[in-house]
């Protein structure tokens, strides 16, 4: 059975992808570097990331 790869991921899941702590990927989402949808309203949200920004962020940090 083939693995497949979601299409979007938690900001948990890219902060593995990208060898960072969720706390950087959210940092990065602030500050407007990685972009991210945000779920829900106040305290409760949560952001989803596309796959294709996880993958833009891992070649910049290879350029780096």
């Amino acid at each position: 059975m083939p693995t497949t790869t979601p299409d979007l991921l938690t900001v948990r899941q890219a902060a593995h992808e990208l060898g960072l702590s969720p706390r950087s990927v959210l940092h990065r989402i602030t500050t407007g570097t990685l972009a991210a949808t945000k779920i829900g309203d106040g305290r409760t949200s949560a952001y989803i990331i596309e796959r294709a920004e996880v993958e833009r962020a891992k070649g910049e940090q290879v350029s780096a």
